[in-house]
C-alpha cells in the first residue's frame, strides 16, 4: 500500500516538535538557517505573474515570529522569492502586498529533517529521515573546493542564497551542454556546509 509522506511542516507546529519557542525558531530563520515558504495565489511582480510555493524573508514576517503564537496573527509581505530562482521579486499587484497569517507559514520537510539532524533535535520528537539518494555525474567535490577557496579569499557571502548562487555559477561556467543541478538539489546538499561556515568563520 502506498504511504504518502508529508511535504511540509507548519511553522507553528515546530515548537512542540523541537521543544523550543517560536521566537527561538524565528531567530534561526532570520539568521538564515531555516527557509520559510508560503503557498500563494497569482500575484503580479512587474510584468510577471507568480503563483505557487515561494520563499518569504524571515525578517519580513518577524512580527509574526515574535508577536506570540496566535495562528491568526497577520502581516503584509511585499517581496517573494520564487522557487528555482535567486532573485527577490517585489509584488506590484496587489500594491500593498499579500496578507499572511502565522498559520500560513510552512517549511519543506527535507529542510526540517536536515536541521534536526545537524542540530541533534530528534530527541524532541522528530524521526530520522530515511534518505534514498541517486548518483549524479556532477563534479560536486571539485565545485566545493573552488567555492571554499573563493570564500577563504573573498569572505563568506552575505546570505545563504548568495552562497548557493556561487555553486550554481560554478556549474554554469563549466557545463559544456548547459546541464546544471537544480537549485533545490544544491540547497539540500549544502545547507549544512553553510551553517557550519557561519559558525566557524
Amino acid at each position: 500500500m502506498l504511504k504518502i509522506r508529508k511535504a511540509f511542516f507548519r511553522l507553528i507546529d515546530l515548537p512542540s516538535r523541537w521543544g523550543y519557542s517560536l521566537a527561538d525558531i524565528g531567530g534561526w530563520a532570520i539568521a538564515g538557517r531555516l527557509q520559510i515558504v508560503l503557498p500563494i495565489g497569482p500575484v503580479k511582480c512587474g510584468k510577471e505573474i507568480i503563483a505557487g510555493v515561494v520563499t518569504v524573508s524571515a525578517t519580513d514576517v518577524a512580527r509574526l515570529l515574535y508577536g506570540g503564537d496566535s495562528p491568526e496573527r497577520t502581516c503584509l509581505v511585499q517581496r517573494i522569492l520564487p522557487q528555482e530562482t535567486f532573485n527577490w521579486q517585489f509584488i506590484t499587484e496587489p500594491a500593498q502586498g499579500i496578507e499572511v497569517r502565522l498559520a500560513d507559514l510552512i517549511l519543506p520537510v527535507n529542510e526540517v529533517e536536515e536541521f534536526e539532524h545537524v542540530n541533534e533535535l530528534l530527541a524532541f520528537g522528530g524521526k530520522p529521515a530515511r534518505r534514498v539518494g541517486r548518483r549524479t555525474n556532477y563534479d560536486w567535490e571539485h565545485m566545493l573546493v573552488d567555492v571554499l577557496i573563493e570564500v577563504i579569499t573573498e569572505g563568506l557571502p552575505r546570505t545563504q542564497e548568495d552562497f548557493f548562487k556561487l555553486m550554481l555559477d560554478w556549474f554554469v561556467e563549466r557545463s559544456p551542454d548547459g546541464d546544471i543541478p537544480d537549485a533545490s538539489t544544491v540547497r539540500k546538499r549544502f545547507a549544512r556546509v553553510w551553517w557550519w561556515l557561519q559558525e566557524k568563520l
